[in-house]
C-alpha cells in the first residue's frame, strides 16, 4: 500500500499481516479520492481506520483535520506505527490528527456530544450484510455532516440494503469487483422563499 497523491506521495503504508484487518486497495483508495478531491482544508474522520491508510492519504492531500477511529489492538497498534513512520504525533492538538479508541458508534456519539460536524466522513467497515444500513442509521442520529459534506461507504457487492427515509442522498455508486463505493451528500438547504433568480 501507498499514498498516491500529494506531500507523502508514493511513501509506503506498513499493512496488517493478518486477514483480520481489510485495508482499501490502492486502486479503490484512488478512485474514492478522485470522487472527493478537492480535499485541501477539510476535516476527516477516518471509521474502521484499520491501518490509517485512508486518513494518512487525507492527510498527504491538505486535509486540516483527521480523525481515526478503530477499536481493535491490531489496528491501533498498525495507527500508531504508520502515523509515527510518517512523522504525525497524534498527541500534539496543533498536528490536527487524533485517535478515537472506541467502536464507531461510540466514536458518532462522542463527537456529536462535542458538537462536532466534518466536511468527509469515511467508512470502510468489516463486509457484512446491514453494515451499510447500521452506518446511515448513526449518521441519522448523531448527524456529523457539515453541510456540503460527503459520507462515503465502502462495502461488499451483497450489503447493498439502504435505510428508507436517509436524509443524505446518494450521489455516486461505482463497483469495482467485490467492492462498492457509494457516497452520499449533504446538500445545503436553501433559505425559506428562496428561488432561483431571486
Amino acid at each position: 500500500m501507498r499514498i498516491i497523491a500529494g506531500k507523502y506521495k508514493s511513501r509506503a503504508v506498513k499493512a496488517p499481516s493478518n486477514m483480520k484487518i481489510r485495508p482499501t486497495s490502492d486502486k479503490v483508495k484512488g478512485a474514492l479520492f478522485n470522487m472527493l478531491e478537492p480535499v485541501r482544508d477539510c476535516t476527516v474522520v477516518d471509521f474502521y481506520s484499520g491501518t490509517g491508510n485512508l486518513a494518512i492519504e487525507a492527510l498527504s492531500r491538505g486535509a486540516s483535520e483527521v480523525i481515526l477511529v478503530d477499536k481493535s489492538p491490531e489496528g491501533l497498534k498498525l495507527i500508531s506505527e504508520n502515523l509515527q513512520a510518517f512523522g504525525i504525533n497524534s498527541r500534539d492538538l496543533k498536528s490536527g490528527v487524533r485517535v478515537i479508541p472506541h467502536d464507531v458508534s461510540k466514536a458518532f456519539f462522542l463527537l456529536h456530544q462535542k458538537g462536532k460536524k466534518f466536511d468527509i466522513l469515511l467508512a470502510d467497515p468489516p463486509y457484512e450484510k446491514g453494515v451499510l444500513k447500521r452506518l446511515q442509521h448513526l449518521l441519522a442520529e448523531y448527524p456529523i455532516l457539515k453541510e456540503g459534506g460527503i459520507f462515503a461507504v465502502e462495502h461488499g457487492s451483497d450489503d447493498t440494503d439502504l435505510m428508507p427515509d436517509f436524509p443524505y442522498p446518494m450521489v455516486r455508486q461505482k463497483k469495482y469487483g467485490d467492492t462498492y463505493l457509494t457516497l452520499f451528500h449533504y446538500a445545503a438547504q436553501k433559505p425559506e422563499g428562496q428561488n432561483h433568480g431571486e
